[in-house]
């Protein structure tokens, strides 16, 4: 299956409006596309628990699903194009602020 890591300004442009979404279910299974990640794109983030705990609709064109790592702030993001139904791709989410010492491997 082919991938596609996002850069910040490819993920930076698909944050539109982002709104929590509460309850439902995911508009298409991508865990066959999380387990074709390429093992480096996790870096230092281990996030093979699977652990979807924010899901954020961006208007009717995105939705970020955000899987936990081992390490708060932390998460691999699956971004879904919701017009075509596929994934539009990834990136690894920091949200720590800059600076702060990246975890021991």
């Amino acid at each position: 299956m082919q991938t596609r890591k996002l850069n910040p300004l490819e993920f930076h442009e698909t944050r539109i409006n982002p709104q929590r979404v509460e309850a439902g279910e995911p508009v298409l299974d991508f865990w066959e596309y999380v387990a074709a990640i390429p093992p480096e794109d996790f870096a230092f983030a281990d996030c093979r628990a699977g652990n979807v705990t924010h899901v954020y609709r961006m208007e009717d064109k995105y939705e970020h699903v955000l899987i936990n790592s081992q390490y708060q702030g932390v998460a691999m993001v699956i971004v879904v194009d919701l017009q075509s139904q596929s994934i539009y791709g990834h990136m690894l989410l920091d949200l720590n602020p800059a600076g702060t010492k990246e975890p021991e491997a």
